[in-house]
């Protein structure tokens, strides 16, 4: 996205036009934090979760201090989707933005399965677990594909952009990671009720690796429709897509005033992210 395009998107932004007061002052604290290389721990939801941001100007970082939750509409619907005891998976987990709150819903019943194969990520997610004694988040230091592998991450400038194929902008730092199945590595010993997904085009491959869980369990799957990420990981726009509707999904997008609509496109936008949300119609009476 361009400078302009950047500008115009925070401009739009719900959580900006409804704070701009407060969204101007807080991105003017964050470029100081920047510049002195100091962080900040911020609340998220109803303040019982907090996410420490480290001193980045890019990426998720500065979105969280900005916005904290309400930076994605999908963040304020989970207590939809999952409650006390189910499982979830959080695949491309980097800082905790969902892996913290899903935490939270679960409650210490539940389980967390966090995939996050950058060195750096996982340290700063295990940071916030540490902040929010969080013991029901299990972090997996793995990247999410079809087969079990090797791979290299590229590590981005922004780093929650960091992927398995090399992207324009890409910084040159490289680093070595393992490659899984969901199938493979995910705990089944009870029904997994949810999976996010943000791997940077690569959540086809992801979902591939994960057949059995969306033919038995049918969890609610949150991804990213991205087309540019995609075709730089060699894939099709719509593959992810195509995937969940060959398991009978049926696909949503969250409106910034947190209706879930039903879409037949992945190109229909009714929201400020790129998420869609698939939904199994057999799932349907547990996802409301």
């Amino acid at each position: 996205m361009s400078l302009i395009g950047k500008v115009r998107w925070t401009l739009r932004h719900p959580a900006f036009t409804a704070q701009p007061v407060t969204s101007l002052l807080r991105l003017a604290a964050w470029r100081a934090r920047t510049a002195a290389g100091v962080g900040a721990t911020v609340p998220l939801g109803n303040r019982a979760t907090r996410m420490w941001c480290p001193p980045e100007w890019r990426g998720n970082a500065k979105l969280t201090y900005l916005w904290r939750n309400a930076y994605e509409s999908e963040l304020a619907q989970l207590h939809h989707w999952v409650g006390p005891g189910d499982h979830v998976v959080d695949v491309g987990a980097h800082y905790g933005a969902y892996t913290l709150p899903m935490s939270r819903v679960v409650t210490d019943t539940g389980l967390v399965i966090a995939l996050e194969p950058s060195r750096h990520a996982r340290a700063v997610l295990s940071r916030n677990i540490r902040l929010n004694s969080a013991g029901n988040i299990r972090v997996l230091p793995v990247a999410a594909g079809r087969d079990t592998s090797r791979g290299v991450l590229h590590i981005h400038p922004d780093r929650s952009r960091s992927s398995l194929a090399r992207l324009p902008g890409a910084a040159a730092a490289e680093e070595a990671v393992e490659v899984a199945r969901l199938d493979d590595v995910v705990p089944r010993d009870r029904r997994i009720a949810l999976i996010k997904m943000d791997i940077e085009g690569y959540e086809q491959l992801a979902l591939e690796g994960a057949d059995s869980i969306l033919t038995e369990d049918r969890p609610v799957v949150i991804f990213e429709y991205t087309p540019p990420a995609a075709a730089g990981a060699g894939l099709p726009a719509r593959g992810a897509w195509d995937t969940l509707v060959a398991h009978g999904y049926r696909m949503h997008r969250v409106t910034d005033g947190g209706e879930v609509r039903p879409v037949s496109d992945p190109e229909h936008r009714c929201g400020s992210t790129d998420n869609v949300v698939a939904i199994h119609p057999a799932a349907e009476g547990r996802a409301a």
